[in-house]
């Protein structure tokens, strides 16, 4: 049983933002930034990163855990946001001080089973905050607080001397309270707080899909298809893409897919696992060329070391421990801005866990 996973940052975010932390996500989506739907050899991470892993995998028990995210001084920032009632002060003191925080956390109880896994993640929250345009301070807002009730399973459709061909699905229904747009510092001289910030409900069942492919033939690659948060009430059109301060996430509330093309290398002195991950818009519509990750990892027993590269962000991260308890870590560099800014900052974090 996993008793507690920590993860700590420090990362200044931006547009676009694709956060390490999502609603699902575990140590190895992390360091692989999601390029890891093709990987078989982390039993843990695996039906995370693809539920269509799930006929592949041994785990049985119980886990818990609580990951978290942030920019270094933001957590009483996005816990101030999301959980107290926001006064006029609060938001006057964000605009003299920092240009931008960003805060994230889930937490996690999942029971792992031969036949499914059933999982409640009781709170899972973002919060990006991002002032600009000095002449004229207008702040930027994302705030997301949410629950989930999930369960994932899966089956073989195919296992012989030419392939295995598995498929998955996690069905979850979400409760949320959000808030995404921006407005100009003189706006508070006009209108009440509670007329600008107001946090929408949303409710609803959503899932995702995976299909998983691996061939005899150790010359071809491994393949993937997925697609993510299918009935997601959450949407992101083309002009919050494009527009600075929309500040709308990409690639973790709404409906989006990947594909993913593998290789591994298993020799007596360890494995070797790569992946190139494509991801798209809604179902396999517009190509997020900005987003193409590759991946590289090794692992020889309990430990893993693994190695990401995309066009604004890359990390490395290493896991190491016992059947009791490991610790993983990991360091990298991200564009916070986008194509809006050439300027870098360092994210790192660590992690714990403890299995009974």
């Amino acid at each position: 049983m996993w008793i507690i996973l920590l993860l700590f940052s420090s990362l200044s975010w931006g547009f676009p933002i694709l956060h390490f932390i999502k609603p699902e996500s575990n140590f190895t989506q992390i360091t692989t930034l999601d390029a890891c739907t093709t990987f078989l050899n982390n039993q843990n991470d695996m039906v995370g990163c693809n539920p269509a892993l799930f006929p592949l995998q041994k785990q049985e028990g119980l886990r818990m855990g609580l990951s978290t995210i942030t920019d270094g001084e933001s957590v009483e920032v996005g816990q101030k946001l999301l959980f107290d009632p926001i006064e006029e002060e609060f938001l006057q003191k964000l605009f003299k001080e920092q240009a931008f925080n960003s805060w994230g956390a889930n937490s996690y109880i999942e029971l792992r089973t031969s036949k499914f896994y059933l999982a409640y993640n009781p709170l899972a929250v973002n919060a990006d905050v991002f002032v600009f345009n000095p002449s004229s301070p207008e702040v930027a807002m994302s705030l997301v607080k949410s629950n989930r009730l999930q369960i994932t399973s899966g089956l073989k459709v195919a296992e012989n001397d030419f392939w295995t061909f598995s498929l998955g699905t996690k069905i979850y229904y979400y409760r949320s309270e959000y808030y995404q747009d921006s407005f100009f510092l003189s706006d508070l001289t006009t209108n009440d707080v509670d007329e600008l910030i107001k946090l929408k409900n949303r409710s609803g069942v959503a899932g995702d899909i995976g299909a998983f492919i691996k061939f005899e033939n150790r010359y071809l690659p491994k393949i993937s298809f997925l697609i993510k948060n299918i009935n997601s009430l959450y949407k992101n059109e083309e002009k919050d893409i494009v527009a600075e301060n929309q500040m709308r996430p990409l690639m973790v509330y709404e409906t989006y897919s990947r594909v993913g093309l593998g290789y591994d290398i298993k020799k007596s002195w360890g494995a070797l696992n790569a992946e190139i991950n494509l991801p798209f818009r809604n179902f396999y519509q517009d190509y997020y060329n900005e987003y193409l990750v590759g991946s590289i990892g090794y692992s020889l027993t309990r430990f893993s070391t693994q190695l990401s590269y995309s066009k604004y962000q890359q990390i490395f991260g290493f896991n190491f421990g016992s059947k009791i308890a490991s610790v993983g870590i990991f360091y990298g560099k991200s564009r916070p801005l986008g194509d809006f800014s050439t300027q870098d900052e360092s994210v790192g974090g660590v992690k714990g866990e403890i299995s009974l």
